[in-house]
């Protein structure tokens, strides 16, 4: 979904077997015992024998090291089963979300985006408990997750439910993941919501409200772009109302071109009108 929001993009790095134990070893020579560990799963997994038991003796041994002690290394097996996108490592990836290492949470967050399991309640559940991590990082991945996984609309109540929450990172990390999926069953609520104290919250809005709320909410985007006191709000609900065509939406942007006070606002209403 296109918007003036500057989003994080991460692409999904996708590796041979050969890649990933090199990888592995790699990341983690911190400590010779990590080496040892790593290096015994290079031998077993990159040995040339058929490319499906390679990849199946590979994948078992990593979900092993999901359980090591040492969150450098449940991260490193998280990551590469996400690089290897296999989706039956879902269901050993998911309990990591509560990992107490932040690194792991995050690891195995972004690894559930790449296998991408079927998207349900429990899965959208879990990705929501991310939304709501104390560490940036792992709610940021928890938003790329969710676009990977792309829940149906029906499932979003709970990541809607969270731009009621008192701790406005958690607010901002919601709207970021609705911008990433379709939200148009939530439209009504995010209206509601449009008037949150964060600008950074009440921009995420006005974008999805636009993206999928059609000619309906043409007043109240023309209402954000006249009293939003933000000028990214006000940028925002100009780009949005550009995609519209009705004499209303453009006699408000003539009169935005005239009177607002920020030069990127009016540029902006410039361009639509």
């Amino acid at each position: 979904m296109k918007s003036l929001l500057n989003k994080r993009e991460l692409g999904a790095v996708f590796i041979s077997l050969p890649d990933a134990c090199t990888l592995l070893c790699r990341t983690s020579s911190q400590t010779i015992g990590c080496s040892v560990v790593l290096s015994v799963l290079c031998l077993a997994g990159c040995v040339q024998d058929s490319p499906t038991s390679s990849r199946e003796r590979t994948v078992s041994l990593m979900l092993e090291l999901l359980h090591d002690e040492r969150p450098e290394v449940r991260r490193t097996a998280a990551e590469s089963l996400g690089k290897i996108g296999d989706p039956r490592a879902a269901d050993s990836i998911l309990p990591l979300i509560h990992d107490p290492a932040a690194i792991v949470r995050e690891a195995s967050v972004l690894a559930m985006g790449r296998v991408k399991p079927t998207a349900t309640d429990g899965v959208v559940a879990l990705l929501m408990q991310a939304l709501e991590d104390p560490v940036e990082s792992v709610r940021q991945a928890a938003v790329v997750a969710i676009g990977e996984i792309e829940p149906g609309s029906r499932l979003l109540e709970p990541v809607v439910g969270l731009l009621r929450s008192s701790d406005v990172t958690i607010r901002r990390a919601a709207v970021r993941a609705l911008l990433q999926v379709d939200a148009s069953q939530w439209v009504p609520a995010l209206v509601a919501a449009g008037r949150d104290p964060d600008a950074e919250v009440r921009q995420g809005i006005v974008s999805v409200v636009g993206e999928w709320g059609g000619a309906a909410v043409s007043p109240w985007l023309r209402e954000r772009l006249a009293q939003d006191s933000s000028p990214g709000v006000r940028a925002e609900a100009a780009y949005r109302l550009g995609m519209l065509s009705d004499p209303e939406t453009r006699a408000a942007l003539n009169t935005t071109i005239a009177k607002d006070p920020d030069s990127g606002v009016r540029r902006w209403a410039k361009r639509g009108a």
